[in-house]
């Protein structure tokens, strides 16, 4: 926040609130003490009508009768703020919308609109954004159950810290109490919010926002993609225009970085045909299993071999649980499980020397890609078990991994 926004911010507080005190002024603002004193000498010295008083009932207060004077606004500044509530989904942007332009005389020129509805789900979506937004204002403790684009929902109780635009969504930033560390959370993926009835005082100071949803750093990959021509009204909606290169024969390359999990497997997929991948190779195969998968759910011949089945940690058809006698003369990376077959790339030391304990997702620079526990490694792996083996349920699959990754040699305790 700049200095003459806090300012501006002061002004409005006391002439909320009547009086405040310097602390009280600190910790709305997120300042300290000396700054709030130094922004009232500041204010007086304009001509603002602010002073302080000691002792008890004392504190900052503005002369009685003072009313904001448009004149404090540029144009400009006006119509930012106008135009920064009318983008403001609810009544109260109205109301405050409508005393704003008669205070600086200026029409309500109605070219915005933000509706933060999908398509066909009523004023669910103004209701949640509300009480988000209620939430974080009031520091509420929220209550959700969240859809993690990694296969799992679980609740969630979490401190929420902002709201967030980017790319093509509304993000809430949270401290996940259960996690002890922060979160994002994509709002259209968070069920049934609800105040948890605890209010925190707690400053909180989020990281800036650099990927979509609640997904682990974990297997995030470079990404490599070639589009048919006739998909460039989605590349150009979808990715950067620094990202894009068009080719001689009207194609569209495309680098950029991906979190590789379920999701990512879906989006690709929903470009069909139009769409190859070229690099990495292991993105590549799994959208091609998939491909043969989807193939043969629609076939008329169910017995097409599934290619990924042979790099899995068990069979569908046995539905055994594995142990490391089973698999004594292969390797597994000790952190995700993944077979280290002839042609996966291993992980690296922090000279660049090979590990042989870690695949290359797992383990670089002599440390692990990112923290996570063995429940949430277990959640994240899941979907890419059930699908590498057909007529296997999740539950099949975590039950497989809970008795497995505990003999890997990250998880041993």
């Amino acid at each position: 926040m700049s200095i003459v926004a806090r300012q501006f911010q002061m002004v409005y507080l006391l002439l909320e609130k009547g009086r405040m005190t310097a602390g009280e002024l600190a910790e709305r603002l997120e300042v300290s003490t000396r700054t709030v004193l130094r922004d009232v000498d500041a204010l007086s010295a304009a001509g603002v009508p602010v002073y302080t008083t000691q002792g008890a009932g004392g504190g900052v207060a503005l002369l009685d009768g003072y009313v904001l004077d448009r004149a404090a606004f540029t144009d400009q500044e006006q119509q930012q703020l106008l135009t920064a509530l009318q983008s403001l989904p609810n009544q109260e942007g109205e109301q405050a919308l409508t005393k704003l332009s008669a205070l600086f005389r200026r029409g309500q020129e109605d070219w915005l609109q933000v509706n933060l509805s999908r398509w066909g789900a009523g004023d669910a979506d103004n209701e949640k954004f509300q009480l988000l937004k209620q939430a974080v204002l009031e520091r509420q403790v929220l209550a959700f159950d969240y859809a993690s684009s990694y296969g799992s929902s679980r609740a969630r109780k979490v401190l929420p810290a902002r709201l967030v635009f980017k790319g093509q969504g509304w993000y809430l930033q949270a401290f996940d109490l259960e996690r002890e560390d922060y979160r994002t959370f994509r709002l259209s993926r968070i069920l049934s919010p609800a105040f948890a009835g605890e209010v925190f005082h707690r400053r909180l100071t989020p990281p800036g926002i650099d990927y979509s949803g609640d997904i682990p750093p974990l297997f995030r990959v470079e990404v490599k993609l070639r589009f048919a021509s006739c998909m460039a009204y989605r590349v150009y909606d979808e990715f950067d225009q620094s990202c894009v290169a068009r080719q001689e024969d009207g194609s569209l390359l495309v680098e950029t970085v991906f979190p590789e999990d379920q999701w990512l497997y879906g989006y690709l997929l929903s470009f069909g045909a139009g769409v190859e991948v070229l690099s990495p190779d292991t993105l590549r195969r799994r959208l091609a299993a998939l491909g043969q998968e989807i193939f043969r759910a629609h076939s008329e011949k169910p017995d097409i071999p599934c290619p990924v089945q042979d790099v899995t940690m068990g069979s569908s058809k046995t539905k055994e649980v594995p142990t490391m006698e089973n698999y004594k003369d292969m390797k597994f990376c000790q952190s995700c499980g993944m077979p280290l077959t002839p042609g996966v790339e291993l992980g690296t030391e922090a000279d660049g020397s090979p590990n042989a304990d870690y695949c290359s997702y797992c383990y670089k620079d002599g440390k692990f890609v990112g923290e996570m526990t063995m429940e949430e490694m277990i959640d994240f792996c899941t979907p890419m078990m059930v699908q590498a083996n057909p007529g296997m349920t999740a539950e099949q699959a975590k039950a497989q991994m809970h008795q497995f990754f505990p003999l890997l040699k990250r998880w041993k305790k």
